[in-house]
């Protein structure tokens, strides 16, 4: 169950991705960071108050100003690589994720990973690298391409981090709690840099963003559920799933067709992913 409730978060927060793609060329980076969770705060506070949790201690809190300094970089990094890259290519760079979440999972959580595992997470990789040759085989490399490869790719390293302590503070921590902190630190965060390039959107851009504060805040909660039920190195691979959703999205909003090898390494990751659930639920 654990793997279906996140494999279902990372179809929500792919969904979120392809509508923060459409408003990035109208507004700057920080504004759409800031507007992401601030959408998402009413909703969060609803959360909130049908869950009930008990008052955090100071201990909690601290934890979670630190994650929401890692969601911050994590959100501006990748929002800013999405604007420069292609949907799915943007996704794409974000799989060296899972491989940064092992690593650190078996760092600072002591989890032992299995060699299923760690075979699922190397088919993965591979599967990634056949789509990012192909991309970058035709494409050209300008400073604005460099920059956003660069931006997914330490956004995959934040994320990963974050995920890890999501993972640690998910055993303790409520859960209405969890989702809470995720917006409300981040908005107040980046709340700053919003206001120095804020442009008032326009009604279409106010749905988008209402859309994307709903959706993020669904993804999240629906992965906080199921790190707080299952080990995280595992969990991380179901990430690449986040292919198929970015692929088909990129195509229906934005016209972007995927090469042979966005397929091909999708099938890979594809097969990661269902080797990995299947040993976690024994069938």
């Amino acid at each position: 169950m654990p793997f279906l409730v996140g494999a279902f978060g990372v179809f929500l927060l792919a969904l979120m991705d392809a509508l923060i793609k459409s408003v990035a060329a109208a507004h700057a980076t920080p504004q759409i960071v800031f507007m992401r969770f601030a959408c998402g705060l009413p909703w969060a506070i609803l959360a909130l108050a049908v869950l009930r949790p008990p008052m955090p201690g100071r201990e909690m809190v601290r934890a979670h100003l630190f994650r929401g300094a890692l969601v911050v970089l994590t959100a501006g990094l990748f929002f800013y690589a999405l604007a420069k890259l292609e949907l799915a290519e943007a996704i794409t760079l974000a799989f060296l994720s899972p491989l940064f979440l092992a690593a650190l999972a078996a760092l600072i959580l002591k989890e032992a990973i299995s060699p299923a595992v760690m075979i699922a997470i190397v088919v993965g990789f591979i599967g990634m690298a056949i789509i990012v040759a192909g991309k970058v085989g035709g494409g050209v490399f300008d400073l604005t391409r460099i920059l956003g490869i660069a931006a997914a790719i330490l956004s995959a390293f934040f994320y990963a981090a974050n995920l890890v302590l999501l993972r640690q503070r998910a055993q303790t921590d409520a859960l209405g709690l969890i989702v809470l902190f995720q917006n409300l630190f981040p908005m107040l965060m980046i709340a700053p840099f919003a206001y120095m390039v804020w442009e008032t959107p326009d009604p279409r851009s106010w749905v988008l963003f209402a859309g994307i504060g709903l959706l993020g805040l669904a993804g999240h909660l629906c992965m906080a559920w199921a790190f707080a039920r299952a080990n995280a190195g595992p969990l991380g691979v179901l990430e690449y799933s986040a292919l198929i959703w970015g692929s088909a999205l990129g195509y229906l909003a934005f016209g972007e067709v995927p090469s042979w090898t966005t397929w091909a390494g999708a099938a890979l990751i594809i097969a990661a992913c269902l080797a990995v659930a299947r040993r976690q639920t024994g069938r």
